[in-house]
């Protein structure tokens, strides 16, 4: 399997010209996000294919910063939080038809699609189920706050002239 990365750039942790308590508390919990700098193809365990468009911005799986020793947001898990994160802020995916044409997908799926597609995807990715379990059970404990905060952000279609 040879699985193209997607092309990312970090977006900076805003902490210069803060006050020191407010740079101690950016340092201690602000969680890097990251923003694709160029459409990025991935064809999912079933075969679809999908695309994430340039321009979006995702923090990689929302992992608590005292388990990053052990589990890194922005390692194994970041393809799988790139797709979650995506289907969690749009609740559909953008994917392509046989003529190569884009289309939302999975349009309405809800929180546990997306769920159950991350732990599908790092399996995928990575083989290791045991990692990819708990993040799947940590989902499913605390995934319902992002899922509702993700229902009230307002982000225009990147792909305007696709087929619905």
């Amino acid at each position: 399997m040879d699985i193209q990365m997607p092309k990312l750039i970090p977006i900076p942790i805003k902490t210069k010209g803060k006050p020191p308590i407010a740079r101690f508390i950016a340092w201690v919990f602000s969680i890097r996000h990251w923003k694709v700098v160029e459409d990025w193809d991935f064809t999912l365990p079933n075969g679809d294919k999908i695309v994430i468009p340039k321009g979006f911005r995702f923090d990689g799986a929302s992992i608590p910063r005292p388990l990053w020793g052990i589990l890194s947001p922005t390692g194994l898990l970041l393809i799988p939080g790139l797709i979650h994160d995506f289907g969690y802020r749009h609740d559909y995916i953008w994917a392509y038809d046989d003529s190569g044409h884009v289309y939302k997908k999975h349009m309405g799926a809800g929180q546990k699609f997306w769920d159950s597609l991350f732990y599908r995807v790092g399996n995928y990715i990575n083989g290791i189920k045991e990692i990819n379990y708990m993040a799947k059970i940590a989902l499913s404990l605390f995934g319902e706050a992002a899922w509702k905060k993700n229902r009230y952000l307002d982000e225009p279609d990147i792909f305007p002239d696709a087929s619905i």
